[in-house]
C-alpha cells in the first residue's frame, strides 16, 4: 500500500502540470484524423521587414470545451531593428521583443484555431498584421480531428470536406424523477467558418431528445454552407449494470496441516456496479470455487475517483469498504467458515489504450490492513464489454488459508433501475 501511494504521489507530482497536453497517442481513425503538418500552414504578413519562422513542431492542447486544438510557437524577426523597434498586439497581450546579438525578435504561441491575427505596432501605430493561414487542401479526406470523448456515441459530421474542423464530446447525467438521463454536449470548432452571426467558437450543440443538428455556416470570403451533425445515445442511462465471469483457476488450500493440491477448477465471478454521481459508485463482487473444497468471498465497496492523468484517459480511484469471506476445507468433513475482513483497494483505469478506441485496460489490487489476516486480490482486466480478467486471490487466517488465480471472460448481464 505504501508502494502505490508513493507511485500515485509521483505521478500527480510530475505529470499533473502537463494535463492541458497529450502524451499519449492520439486516436487513429482512418477517416477522421486530422492530418495537420506545418507543410499545411502559411504565415501571411503584410510588414515586408518581417521573417516568420516555426519553433519546433504543433502542439496539442486541450480547451476547457473539451477540445483538442493545435498551437504552434511562432517567431517573428525585424531585419531592420536599427532602423525601428517592433511590437506585437495578439489576444490582448502587447509582446515585447527580445534581442540577440544585432537580431531583434519575438516569441508567440499562436492558435492556429483562433481567427485573431497578430497585430504589428511601431511606437503608437499599428503597421500591419500576421497570422497563419491552414491550407486543408493537402488532403480533404483526413481533416476531422474528433476527439476520443466523442466515441461511442456513432457521432458524423457532414459538410466540412476540404477544411479543418476539431470536435469534442461531454455526456452530461441529469437525475429527473429518480431516471439518469443522458445529454450529448458536442463542442467544435472550425478554422475557417463561423456561425451566421460572425461570432467567434467554439460552438456548442447540446443533444436530449433530437440526434441530429443542421447549422449554417460562412468563411471570410462570405461563402455559406450547411454543415450536419448527427449523433446516437441512449435516451436514459441505468444506475445498475451486472456483469459474470467464467473461466478456468487453479485453486489450491490447506486447514490445520492437511493440504488439498493444486487444481484447475472452474469459477464463477459476478460483478455490480451502481452509479450515484460523477464521481462516486457502489461496485460489489462475488468469486466462487468450489469441488471438494469451497473458497467463496463477496464485496461492498465505494468507489471514487481521486485523479484523472494524462488527459483524463487514466483514472485513479479509490475501493472502501469491506468482503464476507466463507471457506471450507472439505464439503463432506468440515463446517463452512465464515468471517469479516476489510482489505481496500485502488484501480487504474485506462480508457483508449495504445490507441485502441472504446477499450479499456484496468489493473487494481486490495490488500489487508488486518494484522490477523493475508489477503491479496489482483486483477488485470482488458476489452470492452467483453473482457479478460486475469486474477489472483490469495487468503490465510490462522491454520486455515487458500489461493486461486486464473483467466475469466466476462460479459454484461443486465441493466436495470
Amino acid at each position: 500500500m505504501r508502494l502505490l501511494s508513493l507511485l500515485i504521489v509521483f505521478f500527480s507530482s510530475t505529470i499533473w502540470a502537463n494535463q492541458n497536453f497529450i502524451p499519449l497517442p492520439l486516436l487513429t481513425r482512418n477517416d477522421q484524423t486530422l492530418n495537420l503538418t506545418t507543410k499545411n500552414l502559411k504565415v501571411e504578413s503584410n510588414v515586408e521587414s518581417l521573417k516568420a519562422t516555426y519553433v519546433g513542431e504543433l502542439q496539442w492542447e486541450r480547451s476547457k470545451q473539451n477540445l483538442l486544438l493545435p498551437k504552434i510557437k511562432l517567431r517573428l524577426k525585424n531585419d531592420r531593428p536599427d532602423e525601428r523597434h517592433l511590437y506585437y498586439r495578439y489576444q490582448n497581450t502587447t509582446h515585447l521583443p527580445q534581442t540577440s546579438g544585432l537580431e531583434e525578435f519575438t516569441d508567440l504561441d499562436v492558435s492556429l484555431f483562433d481567427p485573431d491575427r497578430i497585430e504589428v505596432l511601431q511606437d503608437d501605430k499599428k503597421i500591419g498584421e500576421v497570422y497563419i493561414r491552414t491550407m486543408g487542401e493537402a488532403d480533404k479526406q483526413k481533416n476531422i480531428l474528433m476527439d476520443y470523448s466523442c466515441s461511442g456515441y456513432n457521432l458524423k459530421v457532414y459538410g466540412f470536406e476540404g477544411h479543418f474542423l476539431t470536435v469534442g464530446c461531454e455526456l452530461i447525467r441529469e437525475t429527473q424523477n429518480g431516471d439518469v438521463i443522458p445529454s450529448l454536449r458536442v463542442y467544435w470548432n472550425s478554422n475557417e467558418y463561423r456561425t451566421l452571426d460572425n461570432s467567434q467558437g467554439p460552438y456548442q450543440i447540446t443533444f436530449t431528445q433530437g440526434r441530429e443538428a443542421r447549422v449554417r455556416v460562412i468563411n471570410a470570403a462570405g461563402e455559406k454552407k450547411e454543415v450536419i451533425f448527427k449523433v446516437n445515445f441512449p435516451n436514459r442511462l441505468h444506475r445498475m449494470r451486472l456483469a459474470a465471469g467464467i473461466g478456468p483457476y487453479a485453486y489450491e488450500s490447506r486447514s490445520y496441516g492437511a493440504h488439498q493440491d493444486s487444481a484447475i477448477l472452474p469459477s464463477v465471478m459476478l460483478y455490480g456496479n451502481y452509479y450515484l454521481n460523477h464521481v462516486h459508485s457502489l461496485k460489489f463482487f462475488e468469486a466462487l470455487v468450489i469441488k471438494e473444497s469451497v473458497f467463496n468471498h463477496a464485496g461492498l465497496y465505494l468507489g471514487s475517483e481521486l485523479a484523472k492523468l494524462y488527459d483524463d484517459r487514466l483514472i485513479i480511484s479509490s475501493l472502501i469498504g469491506f468482503q464476507a469471506l466463507s471457506y471450507r476445507f472439505d464439503t463432506k468433513e468440515d463446517k463452512l467458515f465464515t468471517q469479516m475482513i476489510f482489505p481496500q483497494g485502488i484501480e487504474l483505469a485506462f480508457h483508449h489504450p495504445f490507441g485502441m478506441e472504446n477499450y479499456r485496460f484496468v489493473l487494481g489490487g486490495f490488500l489487508s490492513p488486518q494484522p490477523n489476516v493475508i489477503y491479496q486480490n489482483f486483477w488485470m482486466r482488458f476489452g470492452t464489454k467483453i473482457f479478460l480478467e486475469f486474477n489472483f486471490i490469495n487468503w490465510e487466517y490462522g491454520q486455515r488459508s487458500a489461493a486461486m488465480y486464473g483467466l475469466s471472460l466476462g460479459f454484461p448481464v443486465a441493466e436495470f433501475f
